[in-house]
């Protein structure tokens, strides 16, 4: 099939994924005692006893559930093989062109089957690799067979061989056995396996995966590698699936509905799913990648150097201009025109150097080391600000050390005060939180920098956008700095009711973190980035730390935990959710729970589940 029309059609079903479509989420991929992490089973308790709560690794299970699956190896063959079936008992084909078709539409069964429903069988299996492009196919396999005496002619080795010894691709193609093994040896070796195709010129129809394995079965580990190679291809070819990028390899791979997300494997390891890289929601991934080469490189720096130094011509030295005069002197002793760069004589007027003449003009040059100074102060400002949220996350085994040791302390004075999943949750949001900070700052270096964007934003509605996002930063900033000075600074524990204020208020402004996170990204999803025409501006979505959902219904979350765990309502003052937070707390504050000890551990975001008496 030719044309560009067709062309364009089959590469319809290669275009990104889009975010969020569709909102049903995928069933567990570990099946029955199977490896996805976080999930804990509830079978028994239904006969429990009320006092059930939902622990943070069943509830980032349910969120995890939503939106992406954890694929293990011994479930991986399952699920491949389900895709093969599905359009095996529809089309009834083999297994081998079940496969093809799905590695050519990126394992994508719908677009497979909706393919060839709208553009024929023959045109599809063609494009797949599973017909011959060649003409002369048939004239191939009559020369080939044309032996005397019952003899096959190899058109390769060009030796006469008994029928047993030489093998017919589904293409017609035949040639001798040690022929096909060593073409298929070299392009297994090569990463060839998932489109091992006949070796015929211009064929290029896949070869059929049982003969193949019957002509490997002699070597194992070539046969290995290919039967490997083939069950793998489920996640490399596939755009929903992508392998965990955690060193060592955990052998896990993540099956997401959305490209943009971050996602989180069964070994712990969190990425961006997008670009396998760290999670760095808010800024794209095109933003992230830039600004790791700008660090690396020192970009910024080499541009106002550029702009406000010129190399001496003799030792090739970059010089700073300190005076008006445009005779630069270099401390090898070496005099030169600033404005084009010329080695010259000493003797000069304020206007000219004598005999030394050149047509730069003066103000092209100022202008340009303006604008360098000006980028490079406002790279450094990002940078710093940047920096120092990444190193606050840096060290957050350091503050749950400190913190244990306030809790510890805190016990021996009150025995009674034994419940601190409140601190989990306040030690869990400000940690996410220092994280969304650092990347934000990214995120507005490229937004608002009229380089990456500057065809969608004039200079009043990009001016606009930026006091508009940066007001909702500097609000989440404030309340930052203000949980990390509760945490961080020495307790109350000498009063029980001071201790009891002080918790409310660390309680209050995690819940309101988290809501001040959510209005910035509404900023960024609604106001900002549907003004953007010229690029994708593809964002991982804010979820919180909460399964059941984000905003206000986690802020409201976090207060029934309180409540429940016998605390009452925040305490009057700045540290008290503003008035977009919801405190149900306020609502609750006579509700009394009980009380069992929750260590403070790095992942633990709420109270584990309690029975009665304990």
């Amino acid at each position: 099939m030719a044309g560009s029309d067709d062309d364009q059609w089959f590469d319809d079903y290669d275009e990104p994924m889009s975010g969020g479509e569709d909102e049903d989420a995928y069933p567990s991929d570990s099946g029955a005692g199977g490896s996805d992490s976080g999930g804990t089973s509830t079978t028994d308790d239904a006969a429990d006893d009320g006092f059930e709560e939902r622990g943070p690794s069943e509830a980032r299970s349910q969120l995890r559930n939503r939106l992406y699956s954890v694929i293990d190896r011994q479930n991986l063959r399952r699920i491949q093989e389900e895709a093969l079936q599905q359009v095996q008992s529809i089309l009834g084909c083999s297994t081998t062109t079940a496969r093809a078709l799905l590695i050519f539409f990126s394992w994508d069964a719908e677009a497979v089957l909706g393919t060839i429903a709208e553009r024929g069988q023959e045109d599809v299996y063609k494009r797949a690799g599973l017909l011959s492009q060649s003409e002369e196919a048939e004239a191939y396999a009559a020369a080939a067979a044309a032996g005397a005496g019952g003899t096959v002619s190899c058109l390769v080795c060009m030796s006469d061989v008994g029928p047993s010894q030489a093998t017919a691709m589904d293409c017609g193609h035949m040639f001798c056995n040690d022929c096909w093994r060593e073409h298929m040896r070299i392009n297994i070796s090569e990463g060839m396996s998932r489109r091992l195709r006949c070796m015929a010129p211009g064929c290029g129809v896949v070869c059929d995966e049982d003969k193949v394995k019957a002509l490997l079965r002699k070597d194992k580990p070539l046969l290995e590698k290919y039967e490997q190679t083939l069950l793998e291809s489920y996640v490399d070819d596939n755009k929903r699936v992508k392998w965990c990028p955690s060193v060592p390899h955990c052998g896990h791979a993540i099956r997401s509905k959305e490209m943009h997300c971050e996602v989180e494997c069964a070994c712990g390891h969190q990425f961006c799913f997008a670009c396998c890289e760290v999670q760095h929601s808010p800024c794209t991934c095109d933003m992230l990648h830039d600004w790791e080469q700008r660090m690396r490189d020192g970009s910024e720096t080499s541009s106002w150097l550029s702009a406000n130094t010129k190399l001496c011509p003799k030792c090739s030295k970059p010089v700073e201009k300190n005076g008006g005069c445009n005779l630069v002197l270099c401390r090898c002793g070496q005099a030169f025109c600033w404005l084009c760069g010329q080695a010259t004589g000493r003797a000069h007027t304020w206007t000219s150097i004598e005999g030394h003449s050149c047509g730069a003009y003066k103000e092209e040059a100022e202008a340009r080391a303006n604008e360098a100074q000006r980028n490079l102060k406002r790279y450094l400002h990002y940078l710093t600000r940047y920096e120092a949220n990444l190193q606050s996350g840096k060290l957050e085994a350091k503050l749950r050390k400190d913190v244990e040791a306030k809790v510890d302390a805190l016990m021996e004075v009150d025995p009674s005060m034994s419940n601190f999943s409140w601190l989990n949750e306040a030690l869990a949001q400000l940690f996410l939180a220092r994280k969304c900070m650092a990347y934000s700052y990214i995120f507005a270096f490229y937004m608002f920098g009229q380089s990456m964007f500057k065809e969608d934003f004039s200079a009043e509605a990009n001016a606009i956008n930026q006091a508009l996002f940066e007001d909702k930063q500097g609000q989440l900033e404030a309340e930052v700095e203000k949980l990390s000075q509760l945490i961080e600074n020495p307790w109350p524990i000498g009063s029980a009711a001071d201790m009891q204020s002080h918790r409310m208020a660390i309680i209050n402004l995690a819940a309101n973190i988290d809501t001040r996170i959510q209005k910035m990204y509404e900023v960024i999803e609604c106001d900002i980035t549907p003004q953007v025409a010229s690029r994708g501006v593809g964002i991982a979505p804010y979820k919180g730390r909460h399964a059941t959902g984000s905003g206000g219904e986690a802020a409201a979350e976090v207060y029934r935990r309180a409540a429940a765990a016998g605390g009452g309502a925040g305490p009057s003052g700045s540290n008290q959710p503003s008035s977009d937070v919801p405190d149900p707390a306020a609502e609750e504050g006579g509700r009394g729970g009980r009380r069992g000890k929750a260590p403070i551990a790095a992942g633990s975001g709420g109270r584990s589940k309690r029975k009665a008496g304990s």
